[in-house]
This record gives structure tokens, sequence and C-alpha cells, in this order.
């Protein structure tokens, strides 16, 4: 069970109107579209549009580098540490 976005009330999931206060809940529709606005900001493509949108595009891609490396765990961290090293020493070599 969710809640009226009205009053508070406890809401029945079958139902499309509060008991309560009387108002409508919102409609699939609507929930599509909150849906589809929340993966815009949260997927790899609705970052880079954020990014190549912006004025300051250099600012905004290292925002983003930054909340990426926030979100990061520490394994996850080592990993990519790894990864640039042995990319580096096989750049090395062939040189």
């Amino acid at each position: 069970m969710s809640k009226c976005p009205s009053c508070g009330h406890e809401r029945i999931k079958t139902e499309t109107r509060c008991l309560e206060c009387g108002v409508f809940y919102p409609t699939i529709a609507e929930l599509i579209a909150e849906e589809e606005a929340f993966e815009a900001a949260h997927s790899l493509r609705g970052r880079w549009k954020k990014i190549l949108e912006s004025p300051d595009r250099k600012q905004a891609l290292l925002t983003e580098l930054k909340l990426v490396w926030t979100t990061l765990s520490n394994t996850a961290r080592f990993t990519l540490f790894v990864i640039f090293v042995f990319v580096f020493a096989l750049i090395i070599t062939v040189l």
C-alpha cells in the first residue's frame, strides 16, 4: 500500500480514487512519463544528452565523472585502476 499524494491516507492498489479526500490517483500515462523522465536523468544516454546540452560542457563532464566516481564501490575503483595500469603497460611496451 502507498499513500494518497494529497491527504496521505493509506491507498488501496485497486482504487483509482482516494477514499478519504476523493482525489484521483495519477494515471498510467503520468506514471509512464515520470518513469521516462527518471530513466532519462539516470541513464547513460540521458547523462550524455545533459552534458552535450550544457553551455559549459567541460564542467558538466567533470561533474558527471565525479558523480559516477563517488557511486563506485572500492572494488570497482580498484578494478578500473588495474585496467588502466594494464593498458598503460601495453602501450609503453609497444612504444
